[in-house]
């Protein structure tokens, strides 16, 4: 895959979750172009909508990404995947189109209704809640998991 951004909200606080985060992100930089972009949560989803469409909508994002990346949205009401399932995803997204994936991950309020209309998927970690930090890290581990077994990569064992 090209590029990959992931837009989300806070920091990262809870020690060793920056580690475990960058260890990822770097691993990452054999398979893709990837980024983070994090914003700061008015801890209401149609504000934080605002922010995210503004950021979409942006010339500078639109001057670095094709015209028309898919757009993942993380919501519990998505779809759980298997990492098959996300390397097949990943192969489609880079062979039939742009070859770039944004990926939106809510604060501690989810995202709005316009920001999942606007996905072109959604998808979920599975029924459970997760904190924003430790959805962050899964996050970034199935993004390597799923491109390293893609690629060949013997990472990922399956069975």
């Amino acid at each position: 895959m090209k590029k990959t951004v992931l837009i989300c909200f806070g920091k990262l606080k809870t020690p060793g979750m920056d580690d475990a985060v960058g260890e990822f992100t770097k691993r990452l930089g054999a398979y893709t172009k990837f980024s983070c972009i994090e914003m700061k949560s008015t801890q209401s989803p149609e504000k934080d909508e605002a922010m995210i469409l503004e950021l979409l909508e942006s010339q500078s994002f639109k001057n670095n990404h094709a015209r028309t990346p898919q757009i993942w949205a993380l919501d519990e009401t998505g779809k759980a995947m298997k990492t098959t399932e996300w390397a097949s995803e990943f192969k489609d997204i880079q062979d039939r189109g742009p070859g770039e994936l944004v990926l939106i991950l809510g604060g501690s309020y989810g995202l709005s209704d316009a920001i999942l209309k606007k996905a072109h998927k959604r998808i979920s970690f599975g029924p459970q809640t997760l904190s924003h930090e430790l959805a962050r890290l899964v996050l970034v581990e199935q993004l390597y998991r799923a491109l390293s077994f893609a690629s060949g990569h013997p990472y990922h064992h399956e069975g």
